[in-house]
């Protein structure tokens, strides 16, 4: 079994701990995942030695790569704040960074590295799914547990709730940018989408439609 703990010594420099990340992200990306840890450490322009005492292996330098990626999605921060907010205000940010990560043009890279290394690598796509998109669609089921919890939403599955509000905000838009038929995405059509979208959610799933009230 391996031992995650980072190794002793000085304490870790943040800075350097981005530029490694930022390289390995950049060369897998680039080379694939046979890339190897002298590399990045050259191009984070740190000792391998400064590499490996804040990932112990490259196998946890990519799940903290992963992981950096899915908080383009929404981050821990984010999710432990929404229960400040309405639950229209909640999906709104979550939707908003949800459709910003999904339009990214480098996720169609993502997937062509995915789908090379799963020969080699046949967990990986499991793990980059649990560490992103999957990892949002976890955060969305309890945004909306939570709010048929509180009468803002009428009883329903969860899942099958965040899968019809996901393909709402999605579409078939989203084939179009990955296959390259259509630009990327602006700013006002994301959020236009995304207000669209939960119009339509809310009008299929609000308490309100079965003479509850619950939360704007």
């Amino acid at each position: 079994m391996k031992d995650n703990t980072r190794r002793k010594g000085r304490p870790k420099d943040p800075l350097k701990e981005q530029a490694i990340l930022q390289a390995a992200r950049k060369l897998f990306l680039e080379k694939g995942l046979e890339v190897t840890t002298e590399e990045i450490a050259r191009v984070a322009g740190v000792a391998k030695a400064t590499l490996y005492s804040n990932f112990a292996d490259k196998e946890l330098l990519i799940e903290a790569v992963l992981r950096q990626e899915s908080d383009l999605t929404i981050s821990d921060r984010d999710f432990s704040e929404r229960h400040r907010l309405p639950l229209t205000e909640v999906l709104t940010a979550f939707g908003n960074r949800f459709v910003r990560f999904i339009n990214q043009r480098e996720l169609t890279g993502w997937d062509r590295l995915i789908a090379s290394a799963s020969i080699r690598h046949p967990d990986l796509p499991r793990r980059f799914y649990a560490a992103g998109p999957g990892r949002a669609q976890q955060m969305l089921e309890a945004i909306i547990t939570e709010a048929i919890a509180a009468g803002a939403l009428k009883p329903c599955d969860p899942r099958e709730a965040a899968d019809d509000l996901a393909g709402l905000w999605l579409g078939m838009t989203s084939l179009e940018i990955k296959l390259g038929a259509r630009q990327t995405l602006t700013d006002r059509e994301i959020e236009r989408r995304v207000t669209h979208a939960i119009e339509v959610f809310m009008c299929s799933y609000s308490a309100g439609r079965n003479g509850t009230s619950g939360q704007s």
